[in-house]
């Protein structure tokens, strides 16, 4: 089953970005994760309810709030992972906090 985790960011370019980076990785880590992109405004329409993950970068952090008021599974993604548009350690990141889920869920 495929695992959906919806990036956001301020205006959709760097989550495509991070997007476009992360689902080469996914292949390496044999990770079922599909990675989809969108911006903070946008994001109501572009699937934040059904996500299995919402990743929020930093520059959006502060209102996480607001998204997890329509999904919980809410999670900003760390500065490094970030700034470097490192879709590896997003893939790793991501899959982490998946399995908190599955835990918790």
């Amino acid at each position: 089953m495929m695992t959906t985790v919806l990036i956001v960011c301020a205006g959709g370019i760097t989550s495509q970005l991070l997007q476009e980076t992360a689902q080469r990785s996914t292949e390496a880590y044999h990770a079922e994760i599909t990675f989809e992109a969108t911006s903070f405004a946008a994001a109501k329409n572009d699937g934040l309810e059904t996500a299995d993950l919402v990743l929020v970068a930093p520059q959006v952090g502060y209102d996480c709030a607001s998204l997890r008021k329509i999904n919980p599974r809410v999670k900003r993604i760390p500065d490094n992972i970030y700034a470097w548009v490192n879709g590896e350690s997003l893939v790793k990141f991501a899959m982490t906090e998946l399995d908190k889920n599955k835990v918790a869920g």
